[in-house]
């Protein structure tokens, strides 16, 4: 599980509304809160006053909502008042202090749910040191008393070792609540080398589609029972949709899940954006919580079979 959870505060409602899934974890074992906040100094050309003004601000506020998590029932809570710019502080102070999660708040849906990408969440989630757990906001009023819980988990597999490294952070998030799992695979529909309307190109796709969705239910049961003989209450599917993030997005919903556990290349440069396509789409088109993880890039491995990953060549939705 995990013992060490960092909460990101801004000095906004909206940013505390992560407090109650990681309090509620806190609660559940031994775990330390920590929340942190970033002053950023103000430009050299402002007044003196005004940067002890900005500190001092910082470090009521981390108080205060520190006293209140406190009294709400967590345990070991501790609150740092960190400088510089807020994403690098934010990497900086999560690897020195053995940070294993990192809950904050992210925007709703719709069409401009990608804004939140551009700032401070795009930036860590690029280099973080640990698996984020993205949480969107379902209360008008916060309220510290009311127990938030997970009991359904989605996590999508492609036959990659880069998607299996979520199984362990998805097992940590997943075992204090009791919540069941799901594992996901997306069969892509074969890119057709003819018309799709004459017969025997329909036969060879759909004996395709079959194959690989026989060979998928085997590579998913296979990790099923390896969580079940861990106590884990898990169930496997496999669909065929020609785009893996919406794949993943409908079984989500029709398995009532509130939280999706993936694996991203996070690459950087012009290549990609921060998370991939088919992890950003779920990220801005998941109802619930997100819980995204980014490994060494260099460990990832090969899919056993490109037919069996979420899209055809040509098509990837790279996580």
């Amino acid at each position: 599980m995990f013992h060490r959870i960092l909460v990101p505060l801004d000095g906004s409602a909206f940013a505390e509304s992560a407090l109650p899934l990681a309090l509620a974890l806190g609660r559940r074992g031994d775990v330390e809160l920590e929340l942190a906040t970033v002053h950023e100094p103000v430009p050299s050309f402002a007044y003196d006053e005004w940067e002890d003004a900005a500190r001092s601000w910082s470090e009521g506020y981390l108080a205060d909502v520190r006293t209140r998590v406190v009294e709400a029932g967590a345990g070991p809570v501790t609150a740092s008042v960190l400088s510089g710019r807020v994403s690098e502080a934010l990497e900086r102070h999560a690897r020195g202090a053995g940070v294993d999660l990192t809950v904050m708040a992210t925007h709703g849906r719709g069409a401009f749910s990608r804004a939140w990408l551009g700032s401070v969440a795009d930036a860590f989630l690029r280099h973080a040191p640990c698996p984020v757990l993205l949480v969107r906001p379902d209360q008008d009023k916060l309220d510290l008393s009311l127990e938030r819980g997970l009991t359904r988990m989605v996590v999508p597999l492609d036959g990659t070792e880069l998607s299996e490294s979520i199984l362990d952070p998805a097992i940590a998030l997943a075992e204090p609540f009791g919540a069941r799992i799901l594992l996901l695979r997306v069969v892509a529909y074969p890119i057709e080398i003819a018309s799709p309307y004459l017969p025997h190109t329909v036969h060879m796709n759909q004996a395709i589609v079959e194959e690989a969705k026989a060979s998928s239910a085997t590579y998913l049961e296979t990790h099923a029972e390896s969580l079940r003989e861990r106590g884990m209450a898990v169930e496997t599917d496999v669909l065929v949709d020609s785009q893996a993030g919406h794949g993943i997005l409908q079984a989500s919903e029709a398995w009532r899940a509130d939280v999706i556990a993936m694996a991203t290349h996070g690459r950087t440069g012009m290549a990609r954006t921060i998370l991939g396509s088919a992890a950003d789409k779920v990220v801005r088109g998941a109802h619930g919580a997100v819980l995204v993880y980014r490994p060494d890039l260099e460990r990832r491995g090969a899919p056993s079979d490109p037919r069996h990953v979420g899209d055809p060549p040509g098509r990837e939705e790279e996580g």
